[in-house]
């Protein structure tokens, strides 16, 4: 093959003579071995002798009709079911010929508004979707609780006809008529499917399921924006955050470690969960080793898994505020196979719906009148973090997000408030000078 997608070359075509008035071909009077063609009387045979076989000569030849052929061979698509590709043959007495019949060839299917040709593919978006997610699970590309949201994602796009029928079939107005009905949900939904069906498209093209990606082009089809409003970072406000302390303090509650953790380190709930009192926990140089949380698997059960990023894997010192925290923990710890730091009485790991539950009580018994939820106690830490005058780069570490985009889109908001807070200190200030 060469850069161009097609090759050349010629080769030999013989026929039998059915009688010929030539003495024996020469090369077969020389030959001492006629086991293989039995004394050439079976002729089919004969092609079996290398000597035979690669002969050119026509003009002494008394067995054979004697042409060369030569050939140009084209990729034109590929196979969808093995991935090999498929290719046509243009054959003819000379090279040049050859290649002109290729070259017309393309010509007609440009002009047809087919590049290649492929085998038909009873194959759906849903099913293509489903084999993607389940290769990359396979791989180690997706963890089992990523898994198991994008398998929810193909579940909904089941319930529309276009995601059931052949992707050849597919058309953009059934695209775009979907996404449009999708507006009605959150940004962060259809952001989620938008770029599945965008890698399906782009998976089903690179395979030849498709000729035309409508997500790629000039005339792309373009992710839509949500019909509603972002939802805003909610936080506790200080003066919230000490009706939690205080109620904490004065009340007895098994969950107050786990929340207090939560509220002063800004770590998320399920990484306090996965914490291993014996290796995560280091007292002796006051350091808190992040590198779990909990997740489910396939089934949906709950278990111990990788942080959500790689940049998830952090310290986090233990300082005055989560020292003694730390060491009440250590010593009310209840030992469990799983090791970890904070578990339920009968050993087994906490559900996160059962601590955010028990959080909504506590803040409905301490006097907080809005609605709750325990990833609060992370963006309460960050707008703590915020209000102390600590730079975005800086929280970014602290909330261990992968990119400094993640921290700028959830908290920038928040971030830009506060300095626009304090300038206005120096405005003010300028102001009374010149009083």
């Amino acid at each position: 093959m060469n850069a161009k997608g097609y090759t050349v070359g010629s080769y030999v075509i013989k026929s039998e003579k059915k009688k010929s008035d030539l003495p024996m071909c020469p090369i077969c009077k020389k030959c001492k071995d006629r086991s293989i063609c039995q004394n050439r009387k079976d002729k089919k045979e004969m092609s079996k002798c290398s000597k035979c076989k690669n002969c050119k000569d026509a003009e002494n030849c008394d067995k054979f009709y004697i042409n060369e052929q030569h050939k140009a061979t084209l990729t034109i698509g590929k196979d969808i079911e093995t991935g090999e590709p498929i290719r046509k043959t243009f054959t003819a007495g000379t090279q040049e010929e050859a290649l002109d019949k290729m070259y017309k060839y393309k010509l007609d299917m440009k002009k047809s508004g087919n590049l290649i040709e492929m085998k038909r593919t009873e194959k759906t978006i849903s099913t293509i979707a489903k084999e993607i997610e389940d290769s990359k699970y396979r791989m180690g590309k997706t963890k089992a609780n990523a898994y198991n949201t994008n398998i929810s994602t193909i579940e909904r796009f089941k319930k529309y006809k276009f995601a059931n029928i052949p992707i050849e079939k597919v058309t953009r107005s059934q695209i775009e008529e979907f996404l449009q009905d999708e507006r009605v949900k959150s940004n962060s939904t259809i952001k989620k499917d938008y770029r599945m069906l965008k890698y399906i498209f782009e998976y089903a093209c690179h395979r030849m399921y498709i000729v035309k990606n409508y997500f790629q082009g000039i005339d792309a089809i373009e992710r839509p924006k949500s019909l509603k409003e972002d939802k805003d970072v909610v936080a506790l406000t200080i003066t919230e955050q000490r009706k939690l302390e205080s109620y904490l303090n004065e009340h007895e509650s098994i969950y107050k470690n786990i929340i207090l953790l939560c509220l002063y380190t800004g770590m998320r709930i399920g990484e306090v969960l996965a914490l291993n009192y014996n290796e995560d926990i280091d007292l002796e140089n006051k350091m808190i080793k992040i590198t779990k949380t909990l997740t489910k698997d396939r089934d949906k059960n709950i278990i111990i898994g990788p942080t959500k990023t790689k940049s998830g894997k952090r310290n986090i010192e233990i300082n005055e505020l989560t020292e003694d925290i730390i060491k009440d923990a250590l010593e009310k710890k209840i030992e469990n196979k799983n090791k970890v730091l904070f578990c339920q009485a009968n050993k087994k790991l906490y559900v996160n719906n059962t601590i955010n539950s028990a959080f909504k009580r506590i803040c409905k018994h301490a006097g907080i009148t809005i609605p709750v939820n325990t990833h609060m106690l992370r963006h309460t830490f960050a707008t703590r973090c915020i209000e102390a005058g600590v730079d975005l780069p800086v929280l970014q570490k602290l909330m261990g997000h992968a990119n400094i985009e993640t921290t700028i889109n959830t908290y920038g908001d928040i971030y830009n408030y506060y300095k626009q807070k304090e300038t206005q200190k120096v405005i003010d200030y300028l102001k009374r000078e010149r009083a």
